[in-house]
């Protein structure tokens, strides 16, 4: 005799949440938006970025496709 599917697994499914690890990358970045550099960039493995935050806090990135 089969047992029914327990109804709470499909309604109250809890979602699958991956931490993401960001590498940090030292080295110049330059600014897209001004002429400030920043000094280090974060690259994000899962979702192909690189990304950084200049000294006034224009924030930039680059999506590898």
């Amino acid at each position: 005799r089969k047992s029914m599917p327990n109804l709470d697994e499909f309604l109250h499914k809890p979602e699958l949440v991956h931490k993401t690890e960001l590498e940090k990358i030292n080295g110049v970045k330059s600014c897209s938006k001004c002429d400030e550099n920043a000094e280090e960039a974060f690259w994000d493995p899962i979702s192909l970025v690189l990304s950084w935050d200049c000294p006034n806090g224009h924030k930039n990135q680059f999506k590898v496709n």
